[in-house]
């Protein structure tokens, strides 16, 4: 396994730098090749999502797209695929972020009871509660 940073990934993504575009696709390509996997943990999808956002100005919808075909391909492993393709799903039910499920996600998987925020697009979620005054 090989592990992707931010950069590399929306490079490879986006193709708006031909050069490393290439190298980028490259390496994904090789690392296939030789029966291995290139690893994308739970940062770089938050991060993926913040420069899809900010960066690039993909909507919601663009966004879900793109993490629900990179979820898909098997030359991808994840930090933990199961919280990530579930926070996608609830990306299209409620109005919070990909990070914020995420992290509602794995705090359930470690074991958490609840997860408490002040983000009140999380206040209808199962699991969340909403600290409020």
């Amino acid at each position: 396994m090989n592990g992707l940073d931010t950069n590399v990934l929306v490079r490879y993504l986006v193709q708006d730098d031909v050069e490393q575009w290439k190298l980028a696709d490259k390496y994904i390509k090789e690392v296939k090749a030789n029966n291995h996997t290139c690893f994308i943990n739970n940062i770089v999808l938050c991060e993926l999502v913040w420069v899809l956002k900010t960066s690039y100005k993909l909507n919601r919808d663009e966004i879900i797209d793109v993490l629900e075909k990179i979820l898909r391909v098997d030359a991808f492993d994840f930090e933990n695929r199961e919280a990530a393709w579930w926070s996608v799903q609830q990306m299209k039910e409620h109005k919070a972020d990909f990070s914020d499920f995420l992290i509602k996600k794995i705090n359930q998987q470690a074991g958490c009871a609840e997860t408490v925020t002040f983000d009140a697009k999380l206040q209808k979620v199962e699991g969340i509660r909403l600290l409020s005054i």
